[in-house]
């Protein structure tokens, strides 16, 4: 392979890398605290109570989360990769299974500790109750939404950053902590507390794709965490 062309395939990465790393948590923390703030004072009065869900929030998400999976196999076609080398590979049912255990174990973990939170008043719920559907048609798009975030959040923090910056770092924790920091920022919309358990969850995702070598169990137990709120009640 010539300079010129690995040039051009270093700065295609390396772009990639800042997109994935501040441009898309930033502009992810931008859009949605406009909406997660309840319209309590945040935001140019884009909450109301007749807020659109499927046209204002679960379709353009889908739409972002599709192009971002796009982008990373348009960068990994440029790099002459596969998707498997960012760990789109092993779908077999034990990783699935792995996957759905890990997340039932996560579950209870946060579970407790938001609890242990709540007990010390050092825990104050996100109001984003307005966010979450509640029309069958709403569901519908929430599910479909869940997926497409799970596959392209895992492939992105996960599979792409992962791989691509400790090549860089050659340093797994030091890896782990940027991509992790940089998930958590894209919560920022709930709260300290969300952005905390999204930052426990991307080292825990991290741990769980270096061990597995494959992202179906991420992007399993990422699923099912994203539709978890499908079950809560709504008032």
């Amino acid at each position: 392979m010539n300079a010129p062309t690995t040039k051009r395939k270093n700065l295609a990465t390396n772009f990639l890398l800042f997109f994935l790393l501040i441009i898309w948590p930033l502009s992810s923390y931008l859009l949605m605290s406009e909406f997660g703030s309840g319209g309590k004072g945040q935001g140019p009065g884009l909450y109301s109570e007749k807020l659109d869900l499927a046209t204002q929030i679960y379709l353009p998400t889908i739409l972002i989360q599709l192009l971002v999976f796009l982008l990373i196999f348009l960068v990994l076609r440029r790099e002459k990769e596969s998707l498997s080398s960012i760990g789109l590979k092993g779908f077999g049912f034990k990783n699935l299974l792995i996957g759905a255990v890990f997340w039932l174990g996560m579950s209870f973990f946060l579970l407790g500790l938001a609890l242990f939170l709540q007990f010390h008043k050092l825990f104050n719920p996100p109001e984003v109750m307005h966010l979450l559907p509640r029309t069958q048609t709403q569901k519908t798009l929430w599910i479909i939404m869940a997926l497409s975030a799970s596959l392209s959040e895992e492939s992105a923090f996960r599979g792409f950053v992962l791989t691509r910056l400790n090549f860089y770092l050659r340093n797994w924790w030091l890896t782990i902590l940027i991509a992790s920091l940089s998930f958590s920022l894209g919560h920022l919309y709930q709260g300290p507390a969300g952005m905390i358990f999204a930052g426990i969850y991307g080292v825990s995702f991290s741990l769980l794709f270096l061990w597995r070598k494959s992202l179906l169990p991420c992007i399993t137990a990422h699923f099912l965490q994203n539709i978890t709120p499908l079950f809560a009640p709504l008032y």
